[in-house]
């Protein structure tokens, strides 16, 4: 490949295996973009949605500058589920008591929600019920302030989507 004399390439110069792995980078750089944008929508515009934390292994609990998320309502999703394998994708329904707590009621299978209920996706991996995320990441020294946290503040969306967005002490304060 040849220059002009600013260093710049010109299209003509480029190999068309240069010219395609430039066209993949700028393709994967744009998905990762919405990506982006889309989980950032999320956290603007998803509905407010709480889940109970349910303990962890305490040798897990903290781990470096995360905390192990475990949620109570995975085991009823547990319960609920028929598994043919260990890896499952689905979605369920919960209603929302007065402070926003899901509550499980079933396992979607298409019916309509009422305005208190809530589809939420979940993903079963290596017969371990996952929602929005199973790890929480903080600021390094704050590990104390975070094992107090009783709730996971989540985002979710229409589609059922979720995200976390906070972890909640007790009296439902951001921590």
């Amino acid at each position: 490949m040849t220059s002009n004399n600013m260093g710049v390439l010109h299209p003509r110069q480029l190999s068309k295996r240069s010219l395609w792995a430039i066209i993949a980078a700028m393709v994967i750089l744009a998905l990762i973009n919405y990506k982006i944008y889309q989980q950032e929508q999320l956290l603007a515009n998803g509905d407010i949605i709480l889940f109970k934390l349910a303990p962890v292994d305490p040798r897990s609990l903290m781990q470096g500058d995360y905390m192990e998320l475990n949620y109570d309502i995975a085991t009823a999703i547990s319960w609920s589920v028929e598994q043919d394998s260990d890896n499952h994708d689905g979605f369920m329904i919960v209603t929302l008591d007065h402070n926003r707590i899901a509550q499980f009621d079933s396992i979607y299978r298409g019916a309509v929600l009422t305005p208190a209920q809530r589809l939420v996706q979940y993903r079963i991996r290596d017969g371990r019920v996952k929602l929005a995320g199973n790890a929480f990441f903080f600021e390094e020294g704050r590990a104390e302030e975070f094992a107090q946290a009783k709730y996971s503040e989540c985002r979710v969306n229409q589609a059922g989507q979720l995200l976390v967005s906070n972890l909640l002490d007790k009296d439902f304060k951001r921590i």
